[in-house]
Parts: C-alpha cells; structure tokens; sequence
C-alpha cells in the first residue's frame, strides 16, 4: 500500500541524550540540536508499552532463538511505533533513533493457523549466528547480496529444515554474520536440495545501527522536550480562547474515553473554561471506557452529560446487516444520532465542542480541518485544539500531567472506540476475542447473518465482513489461498408502488401529520422512514418544533408540527445505507 502524506513528520532525536524530541527544537537537556528520523508517512508516532514490547520480543526469539531479541535492542530503551499502511497491523519499531524493524500481523500465517507476527530486521550491528531461521552462504555469494541480489540456492550452504515458505529469514556470511534478511522462497529442505532457482529475496541489506549506550526511561524524555509540550501546549491554548470568543456558544468537550479526547479535555480545562462533557454510551463500549469516563469526570469535578443508545447496535444491525469499513450505519445510528439529541436537549441554541480530532488519523479528518460542521449533529460546531498533533504529542502531553487513561492502550490497542468496530485489524479483534467475553455476542451475529443470506464460515474467518468493497491486495490473497471473496452489497428495499404507500397505515399517519403536498420521491422515502425506522433519533434532534417523536418507530405530533418539511430533507441512515445483504 502506498505512503499516505497527511502532515509533516515530526519525529526527531537527541543523538546526545538518545531520547525522542518533538517538532524538531533543540533538546531541553543538552541544548542539542535534534536528527530526524526516517518514518513511513503518514508518522503518527506512538509508545510502546510494556504489551507490545514483549511481543516483539516474542516474535523476535520465535523467528531466530531464545534471547536473540535481548541482541537487537536491550531493556531499559524507549520503544517506539510507528502504524504503516498495511492491510493490517504492521508497525515500524523505532530504537535509539532508527527503525531497527517492523512488526507485521501475516495475515497468510494467521489464516494458516501460524503464530500470526513476524519481525522484519532492518538494522543491526555484530549479531550472533541465530539458533534457527538463516540460511548461510558460500564465500561467492556474498558480494552479490550485499549489492542487493536474492540469495540463490546454489549457495545455500546450510538452512534451517524448519524454514516454511514466507517466514522471514536471516541471511549469513561463511562466517555467521548477519548480512541481509527477507523472506524465504521454499522451505529449509527445498533450500538444501535444490540445485538452482531463488532461496531467499533480500528485502534489507546490513545496515550499520550501533545501540547508543545508556538507560532511558519517560521521564528523562519528558525533561528533554518540556518547552517543546509548552509550547504547543501554549498553541492549542490560545486556540481554544479564540474559539470561545469567536464561537458564541455554551462549550462542551466531545469525551469518548479515549486518549485523544482526553487530552482535549485537559487542555480546555488548562485554558480556563467553563466546560461540560459528553459522553454517549452507544451500549457496545467496553467496561473500562464506561469507568474511565465516571471517574475523569469525577477527577476534575465536570458537569457529565450522558445519553445511552436504546438498543442501538444490537437492534439496527437486523436492519442493516454487520457494519463494514465502507457501510459504516453504526456510526451515525449508536453515535451521531444519540450525540445530536443530547444537544438538543441540553443547548437549545447550539454548542462550541471541543473534539479530539487529529489530521494524522485519516485523510477524511485531514481535510475537515481544525473546525468544521457535521450535517449529521444540527446545533454542534465542532473545532479540535489537537488537529495538527501526532499521537507522540498526545501521549507526551498525557505523561506530562500524569493523566489516567484507558488501560486498552496497555493491552495492544492503539485506538479506542467502539468494540466491534469494523475499522479494527484483525491484530486487535484477535485481542478482544481472548481478553473480552461480549465478543462472542457479535460473533453469533455474524454467523447468523451469514448463514441467513448463504455466505460461508470463511466469511467470518477471514474477516470478509469488514469490506463491501475490499482491497484488491486481500482479494488476491485470498484467492492465492483458493478462497473466493464472497461480495456483499447495499440493496433498495422494495417499495409498494403510489397506491400502496398511501395505503401504508403508519405512512400515511406521517403524511397527515406534516399536511404538505409530497412528490413521488418524498412518499417512497416516507414509506421507508416509517416502516424501518431504527430509533437513532436524528430527525428529532432536527425538528424546530420537537414535534417527532421516536417511541417503537418515528410517529409526528400534528399539533406542533407546522409544516416546515426539515423532517423530510433530513438526514437518515435508513435512506444513506440502504440494507447489505448477499451479491449474488
């Protein structure tokens, strides 16, 4: 997959004090001025906590021995993460200020019931001969590899038998020093016996890494960029004061119990403002979000204000069919929908949010910009003190004031959200399935709903259900493995012809209701309000009257109502995604 650009890259390092630094300012400890450090767009750097520092040393001494991690970065390091475009999780490890690799979720190997991680080596110094997982070459294929050819069979003198195809494989000189690494074209027997043909692509040549020496820890990293998190504290700040002054609304902060709307709470709460928050339990949050917000909002004695989906995900997806990363009903049914009557409830006139919001999340949120409005949430003015922030930014500012995150981020999520979020890799859904036991509650939706519309098992195994439209490179990997994508799309829901809409008892109860004239389009869109309605309360947060009302579907108080037809040009997910059933 291509780099996606969606800011600069921020990252830098003290070659001194051998800590990270933020926007590239001279280190607070040595005055030093910073290197930049290569990183693959879009650079949303992150901490590695202590989760997946013992994952990568897992893969690490699966791959190449019992220890062999303790060789390629030692304890006491700040590790570094760096999420790559990839059709799922696959992370460059970043130590002493230089990618030494990356950890990949394999896909093939997860499929194939494998251990599903692999590390790709990018930069060593002087490692020992591995225990397993190399190939050693005669004198004469040296030079050849280390100008970047692949390492052929003929001079192949020794391998590993327990190589398999795919695995990432360390190439060594007749010596036994680590010249290249990539991943093997055969298995450890093929690249023995086989006379002539590709036994190894190389994908990284050695490169010189020497590890810095010295123990480092957060606070030392914290001590060397206190006027870098100033400063941009400073920034979003005064931001904030102008927003307030230009923007004359009541203001509330957006929390989901995530990282990043925490650190906007911090920060409005810093610049002085009289604040509410809200929150919107969409009912498939995770325990630990639920108790994360009850006790910020008692931390900093907030005004909280809540509302909770009735039914929600559980109810709609009937409707709709499971939530896919292109079909995403869930949002605007457990989320905006409930967020926009809350307002509605709470801000009569409308209400600045602040929303932890960052351009290095997506392009989609790149190209809102730092405020903007939401067609779908009437009355919110959205604006993010954050947008121009990388997650280092976020998790130094957090360290910084000692805040109480969610505990998820120890436990390998990088996001937080929903838990059956169709925008999750199969990496963190793997996670959830082994540490959350409601997750077996979604699965038995997917196999309903597959089994109901004839799709196969396979379907779920392999994450088929998080696409309508997938990637042409997961497409391609799963035929390799024989496996067809089995297509699923939105479909119309039939409509009665003219003569049976105004038949429709509850359509034509809505029709009396609004006593306006309604075209053909308008009566067909009408008829679908009415009769599939999911209850996500949009149309009523619109209406200048509160003359909808959402109890076992949408019914109109013809008393209130007068007639101005914003129900009917509302938006509704109903109407936006239609149903997902089976192509075929």
């Amino acid at each position: 997959m291509p780099a996606v650009h969606l800011g600069r890259l921020e990252l830098h390092w003290c070659p001194n004090c051998n800590v990270p630094l933020l926007n590239g300012d001279t280190c607070g400890i040595c005055s030093q001025e910073p290197d930049p450090v290569k990183v693959t767009p879009p650079g949303d750097v992150r901490p590695a906590f202590e989760y997946d520092i013992e994952l990568i040393r897992k893969t690490i001494d699966l791959q190449w021995g019992d220890g062999y991690s303790e060789r390629i970065f030692s304890e006491n390091k700040i590790v570094l993460l760096n999420s790559c475009p990839n059709l799922d999780r696959m992370d460059e490890v970043i130590v002493d200020g230089r990618v030494v690799g990356t950890l990949r979720y394999d896909l093939r190997r997860r499929f194939a019931d494998k251990f599903p991680y692999q590390f790709i080596l990018r930069r060593w110094d002087a490692l020992p001969t591995p225990e397993k997982g190399y190939v050693l070459m005669d004198k004469g294929a040296v030079k050849p590899i280390k100008n970047g050819a692949s390492a052929l069979a003929v001079g192949i003198m020794e391998a590993d038998e327990d190589i398999e195809p795919e695995d990432e494989v360390l190439i060594l000189d007749p010596d036994g020093r680590v010249i290249a690494t990539g991943p093997s074209y055969r298995d450890g027997k093929e690249l023995l016996e086989a006379a002539y043909g590709k036994g190894v692509k190389v994908r990284w040549k050695a490169a010189d890494h020497r590890p810095k020496s010295g123990e480092q820890d957060w606070d030392l990293v914290l001590k060397a960029n206190d006027q870098n998190i100033g400063s941009m504290v400073d920034k979003a700040i005064e931001f904030i004061e102008d927003k307030v002054k230009e923007i004359s609304l009541p203001t509330a902060v957006s929390y989901s119990g995530g990282k990043d709307s925490l650190a906007t709470l911090l920060l409005v709460i810093e610049a002085g403002i009289d604040t509410d928050m809200l929150f919107v339990d969409t009912g498939i949050e995770l325990p630990e979000t639920i108790e994360n917000v009850r006790k910020t909002a008692e931390r900093y004695d907030l005004n909280l204000k809540t509302k909770t989906t009735e039914g929600g995900y559980w109810d709609s997806v009937e409707y709709f069919g499971p939530s896919a990363r292109d079909y995403r009903w869930c949002c605007k049914t457990c989320k905006l929908g409930p967020i926009a009557g809350l307002i509605k409830e709470e801000y009569k006139d409308g209400v600045l949010s602040f929303i932890g919001q960052r351009r290095y999340e997506s392009e989609n949120r790149m190209q809102h910009g730092d405020t903007w409005d939401n067609p779908w949430i009437p009355g919110q003015v959205g604006t993010s003190p954050i947008q121009n922030w990388t997650a280092l930014h976020v998790w130094m500012y957090l360290f910084s004031r000692e805040a109480e995150y969610n505990p998820w981020y120890e436990r390998g999520f990088e996001r937080i959200g929903c838990w059956l979020c169709p925008a999750s890799d199969l990496a963190e859904l793997e996670i959830l399935r082994d540490n959350f036991e409601e997750y077996q509650r979604f699965e038995d939706v997917l196999k309903e709903y597959s089994q109901r519309v004839g799709l196969s098992d396979e379907w779920i195994e392999y994450g088929m259900w998080r696409w309508l439209q997938p990637p042409g490179e997961m497409i391609a990997m799963l035929e390799d493995r024989g496996v067809v994508f089995e297509k699923t799309v939105q479909t119309d829901i039939k409509l009665p012809d003219k003569d049976g809409i105004l038949s429709d008892e509850r359509t034509v109860k809505l029709i009396d209701s609004i006593g306006k004239e309604l075209s053909d389009k308008e009566l067909g869109e009408l008829y679908l309000r009415a009769n599939h309605c999911v209850e996500c309360g949009i149309c009523a947060a619109r209406c200048p009257q509160d003359a909808i009302v959402i109890e076992e579907g949408i019914t109109i108080d013809s008393e209130r109502c007068d007639s101005c037809g914003v129900c009917i040009s509302s938006k509704c997910p109903v109407l936006e995604f239609k149903v997902r059933s089976n192509n075929s």
